[in-house]
């Protein structure tokens, strides 16, 4: 058996293999290779395997050595499997979907945990990079763990959950900085990409959440034999705080909505003004160019035509009639 570390970090995978623990049921666990997997019995205590689905030997060792059904090898390895549970022959398997906490990625391109456990041993697959389960290890490797088979079975959805809640923060964060943005003066086409983009982040991780929703009200319906009561009751608290995080993704899309009515309204608002301001100088002007256009014609008759004080008598006359607009439109609030 390989000597136990300080870190998750400091663990190298064995080939597909990423980590796997004997738990002591006491809260921590020894660390095991391949070698020591296949010398495992029951009575030596839970046993947690962590691999890589898209690994050859992996897949050689569901396939010849797991005892898993051909049914449940499928559903583990499928890629792009949705969330759901079932009981298979053997085990119970919950395909879970959480949010992409690694570097540089988007936090919709949710990244699927693959479970399966007979109260004995727990198996989980993945073919991204996810934390969960190393966040779990560390909790083991202190002495701080699940100390079964079902507590930890129970732990990772919980903790998967926990995850997508910081996803729930940040949607808040950005819904409430574009809802501020919109009492001050804002970039109008900023403002309407960065909601168009918090929309179609919305829509994407909806387009697992439903399903896993359904996934999870199975499993507490139709809960494992083995899944103490106390393990099923901590199962249902993190249910419930996932049907919030589900609650409150729709109050962001709603929010969403009356942003982009708001910002319709704002700028149908400045439209609306721009459109005012024309008409008014539009409303100054028409006298005096009918004016002006009258004085120009060029027929016999004209006043002031040899008259060199006329030119400046007919601005002093236009200018009053400006003010005098000026005074009409004011008096009738339209200024």
């Amino acid at each position: 058996m390989t000597k136990i570390r300080t870190s998750a970090a400091n663990i190298d995978p064995q080939g597909g293999l990423q980590f796997a623990v004997r738990l002591d049921g006491r809260g921590g666990g020894q660390l095991l290779s391949w070698e020591d997997i296949r010398r495992w019995e029951r009575a030596q205590g839970p046993l947690w395997i962590h691999a890589d689905a898209g690994a050859a030997d992996v897949r050689e060792w569901l396939e010849s050595e797991s005892g898993l059904t051909q049914v449940t090898i499928e559903a583990l390895l499928d890629p792009e499997a949705r969330p759901r549970v079932f009981a298979g022959r053997s085990g119970y398997v919950a395909i879970l979907r959480g949010v992409n906490m690694n570097e540089g990625a988007e936090r919709e391109d949710m990244v699927a945990m693959r479970l399966w456990s007979d109260g004995d041993r727990v198996i989980t697959l993945r073919h991204d990079y996810l934390r969960t389960p190393r966040v779990v290890l560390d909790q083991l490797l202190a002495g701080q763990g699940p100390k079964g088979a079902a507590t930890l079975y129970e732990h990772l959805i919980d903790r998967l959950i926990d995850y997508f809640g910081s996803a729930i923060d940040e949607y808040e964060t950005r819904i409430e900085a574009l809802e501020t943005a919109l009492l001050k003066d804002p970039d109008v086409d900023q403002v309407r990409g960065d909601l168009s983009e918090l929309r179609q982040d919305i829509v994407s991780v909806k387009r697992y959440v439903s399903p896993q929703r359904n996934a999870l009200g199975r499993l507490l319906s139709e809960p494992p034999s083995w899944l103490q009561d106390h393990d099923l009751l901590l199962l249902r608290e993190s249910v419930d705080q996932f049907e919030r995080y589900i609650e409150e993704l729709d109050e962001f899309r709603e929010r969403a909505l009356v942003v982009k009515d708001d910002l319709t309204n704002l700028q149908n608002e400045k439209m609306n003004r721009n459109m005012y301001i024309l008409s008014i100088v539009a409303a100054i002007f028409l006298p005096l160019g009918f004016l002006t256009g009258l004085l120009g014609i060029n027929v016999g008759g004209m006043p002031g035509v040899d008259d060199g004080n006329a030119f400046w008598l007919t601005c002093f006359i236009l200018g009053i009639v400006m003010i005098a607009e000026v005074a009409l439109f004011r008096r009738l609030g339209w200024l």
